[in-house]
């Protein structure tokens, strides 16, 4: 009984605030609205945003160490600066520069990628060398000792 009585007034509750939500709607349960008009503005905004994405790629040289993902991001920027802003390809030009800006972004991940490897490998060859030179080392003492 008394488990109950503990109990019931949380059942109480939910059944009062079930009765008193509003009914769904279409209208208030839909998905809110997107403007899908781009403007001159916004496709001017993402052009800037991709001429950055290019700027720091090749800064790190992603022109050369991720060739192929930097000339097919420059390939989609080259295709979008050709098309001239009409009001009908707003909405396409915008799309063709944030696509530049992912692929240099990629290229420029890819190119930090492969200089942290490469610096990694770099790291193992130099302590290599100097286990080698170690040894050598502890090699001549060795020779130089038993000769006396």
């Amino acid at each position: 009984m008394k488990k109950i009585l503990v109990f019931l007034p949380f059942v109480i509750l939910i059944l009062f605030s079930c009765k008193s939500a509003p009914a769904p709607t279409p209208a208030t349960d839909a998905a809110p609205a997107i403007d899908t008009t781009v403007g001159l503005a916004d496709v001017e905004e993402a052009k800037k945003r991709a001429v950055n994405a290019m700027n720091r790629a090749k800064s790190v040289r992603a022109d050369v160490a991720a060739r192929e993902n930097f000339n097919n991001a420059l390939a989609v920027f080259d295709e979008a600066e050709k098309e001239i802003p009409t009001a009908a390809n707003m909405a396409a030009l915008n799309t063709k520069y944030f696509e530049a800006e992912m692929l240099f972004f990629t290229a420029y991940e890819d190119t930090i990628l492969k200089r942290e490897r490469a610096q990694r490998e770099l790291n193992k060859a130099k302590e290599v060398i100097r286990q080698v030179e170690s040894e050598a080392e502890s090699f001549e003492r060795e020779q130089g000792e038993s000769n006396q």
